[in-house]
């Protein structure tokens, strides 16, 4: 049940913050940008799980917004449904209360509304025909507070994740800055990256060389700013076949190929399935490799742990 799948989104973000304090203690104080792109790449290996687990609780937000459109679209014929039941307990109340049965509608009215229609029964003026109308209106009141009760519940799991996902964003953030600060001018000055020409037919694939050159921001997935499954995801997209925003989740919607079989527009998973490129043949893949860099093509080995191959 997505409702349960949703809870456990929340209690599963409070582990993030531990993951995210692993990068804390390190300095690129007087540091080539050879040096510091090491050292940065090294540390993106584990920063990357922390981002795929943000991308996997936007998949859950999602899902806690649809069941919420869901129950707001019906939440109006409920409520019409459950005035007209209102009106019809009242008339068979004040019914009772004009045959001078005082006591028996007082004990009617009282008490829990979920016992209403258990108390309604021992009026003798109700007919048995009354009595399954009062039953029908009763489940129609119930029926829209159970709707509301599982409303306000979304909701309250939706702002949790929500706020966790902010409360992540900006722990990244803060720990990327440290050490990008004094990169990113000097990367682009000393490594200056190759002009590529795409002339193959893979849909796919075209999408990404379009997207070459574009900075990594974690959580994205374009236009013009991605991360590693958002790239993938939208690339996909562009060839018509859909996949979600999460390297661990491509995998699962993937067939398994071996490394022989690889063609153009194939993915490969890295480092634990928190990394994912796209092969586009002679050995290389394109990829938003981290937020040091930009979108690019390098080798296939180029010092990632691959886990394996996936063919959308």
């Amino acid at each position: 049940m997505r409702t349960r799948r949703i809870a456990a989104a929340v209690a599963a973000a409070a582990l993030l913050p531990a993951s995210a304090a692993l990068f804390t203690t390190s300095s690129a104080n007087a540091q080539t940008s050879e040096e510091i792109q090491a050292e940065i790449d090294q540390r993106h290996e584990d920063l990357e799980k922390v981002i795929e687990d943000y991308n996997a609780k936007r998949e859950e937000l999602d899902d806690a917004k649809e069941l919420i459109a869901e129950i707001e679209a019906q939440l109006p014929a409920l409520e019409a449904e459950a005035a007209a039941a209102n009106e019809a307990l009242a008339e068979y109340a004040a019914t009772a209360y004009a045959g001078g049965d005082f006591a028996m509608v007082n004990s009617v009215l009282d008490g829990d509304p979920g016992d209403f229609a258990d108390r309604l029964m021992y009026l003798d003026s109700l007919t048995s025909a009354e009595q399954e109308s009062l039953q029908a209106s009763l489940a129609q009141v119930e029926e829209l507070q159970t709707r509301h009760e599982e409303l306000e519940a979304l909701q309250a799991d939706a702002d949790e994740i929500l706020g966790d996902i902010e409360k992540q964003q900006e722990e990244i953030e803060a720990e990327i800055d440290d050490l990008e600060s004094d990169y990113e001018d000097a990367y682009e000055e000393e490594n200056p990256g190759p002009v590529y020409d795409y002339e193959g037919s893979n849909a796919a694939v075209a999408f990404a060389f379009e997207q070459l050159g574009e900075p990594y921001v974690y959580g994205e997935a374009g236009p013009d700013e991605w991360d590693c499954s958002g790239l993938t995801q939208q690339a996909w997209a562009a060839a018509g076949r859909s996949l979600s925003h999460n390297a661990a989740m491509q995998w699962d919607e993937t067939a398994r190929i071996s490394r022989d079989e690889l063609q153009e527009g194939d993915l490969v998973f890295y480092n634990d399935l928190a990394h994912v490129g796209m092969y586009i043949g002679d050995g290389e893949i394109i990829h938003a490799p981290n937020s040091t860099t930009v979108v690019k093509i390098v080798d296939i080995d180029y010092g990632g742990s691959i886990v394996g191959y996936g063919r959308p």
